[in-house]
């Protein structure tokens, strides 16, 4: 292969990659003001005369969902971190044999959770909340949320806290730190990569959770998930709407995409090299 063929290979390959997703996209946006006639009319036509009708009627109806959407995320996200970073340096620090042993075990329970799936879940954790009173509330669904996403959280956490060099553990040591005092003063300060991957992944998988908001919550008090789901009916799809929501939820994705991509980027280089 030459050396001007190679060159050219990537670009072509990342221009392609720009029309795959950038089409979809750009089809979301143009149906967003569109008219529910224009959908029907001419689905694909990029010459209409735009209206913001669809994004008003949206944004009115999509606030309290958004808010829910919010308060879940976050709370869902703070929580996990506060419960994964501590268990990760638990399970990755090799005080002992035997302690490496029960890490070691601890882990493949963890795999074994991420392989089951989550339907299967519904039942003994709608279940559980049943009759902890839980149900229809927003504390049941970020318990269950909380749980779906913390072993997940705990296994992307592991190989940044593997990545401390043990010198730092052994001069604590020799210092007398504790156990506590090693984690708060050496441990935390230097995982701010991984929280932030971690964070903001777990921002962006309970946004988009599905089948706990739509399961454990009433359909009058559904989060955005829920919300892009009622736009299908059984007599048809309100395809306007439905984009312009798609549209509008993103936002607060993208935000916290470009907050976190620097993060992103080195934390989950660390997570594939471990």
């Amino acid at each position: 292969m030459s050396r001007h063929l190679r060159s050219v290979l990537p670009v072509g390959f990342t221009l392609v990659l720009a029309v795959i997703y950038t089409v979809p996209l750009l089809w979301i946006v143009l149906t967003t003001f569109k008219s529910n006639s224009q959908v029907l009319r001419a689905p694909n036509s990029i010459i209409f005369t735009p209206t913001f009708d669809t994004l008003e009627t949206i944004f009115s109806a999509a606030t309290d969902s958004i808010g829910i959407s919010l308060a879940v995320s976050s709370i869902v996200t703070v929580s996990v971190v506060a419960i994964a970073v501590p268990a990760a340096y638990a399970i990755a620090r090799r005080v002992s044999a035997t302690w490496v042993t029960v890490g070691a075990i601890a882990l493949g329970i963890f795999l074994v959770l991420q392989m089951v799936p989550q339907p299967m879940a519904v039942i003994p954790i709608y279940g559980i909340l049943a009759n902890w009173g839980l149900v229809n509330s927003i504390a049941g669904l970020v318990l269950a949320d909380t749980a779906l996403f913390l072993p997940f959280a705990i296994l992307l956490l592991r190989p940044f806290v593997l990545a401390i060099p043990t010198e730092l553990y052994e001069a604590a040591q020799i210092d007398g730190a504790s156990q506590r005092r090693t984690f708060r003063s050496i441990v935390v300060p230097l995982l701010p990569n991984g929280i932030a991957t971690v964070a903001s992944l777990l921002f962006i998988m309970t946004w988009g959770e599905f089948i706990y908001a739509t399961t454990l919550l009433d359909p009058s008090s559904m989060p955005v998930s829920g919300l892009l789901a009622q736009q299908v009916s059984m007599y048809g799809v309100n395809w306007n709407q439905m984009m312009g929501l798609a549209l509008l939820t993103s936002l607060p994705l993208l935000l916290v995409f470009l907050i976190a991509k620097r993060y992103l980027v080195e934390g989950l280089s660390v997570g594939a090299v471990k």
